[in-house]
C-alpha cells in the first residue's frame, strides 16, 4: 500500500464521524460488488481493489486501536 493510502485508512480509523458499523457496511458493499462484477465476468476497476484495501486496513486500525489486553486494570 503506498503513503497516500496509509494516510488515508489511518485518518479514517481515528475519525469520530464513521462507526465500526459504516465501517463494516462499506466493506459488504465493496465485497459485494466485486463478487457481482466476478460472477458476470465484467472488468474489475483498480480503484475498487484500492479503496477496499484502505477501508478493510482502516476497520483493522479501528479494531486495534479499541483492543485493550488488561481490560480490568490488571497487569
Amino acid at each position: 500500500m503506498n503513503e497516500e493510502a496509509k494516510a488515508l485508512s489511518e485518518s479514517l480509523a481515528h475519525t469520530h464521524e464513521i462507526s465500526d458499523y459504516d465501517f463494516w457496511r462499506a466493506l459488504k458493499s465493496i465485497e459485494d460488488e466485486l463478487y457481482w462484477l466476478e460472477r458476470n465476468r465484467r472488468p474489475i476497476p483498480i480503484e475498487l481493489v484500492y479503496v477496499r484495501a484502505i477501508v478493510r486496513t482502516a476497520r483493522q486500525k479501528r479494531l486495534f486501536l479499541e483492543y485493550d489486553p488488561s481490560p480490568h486494570g490488571t497487569y
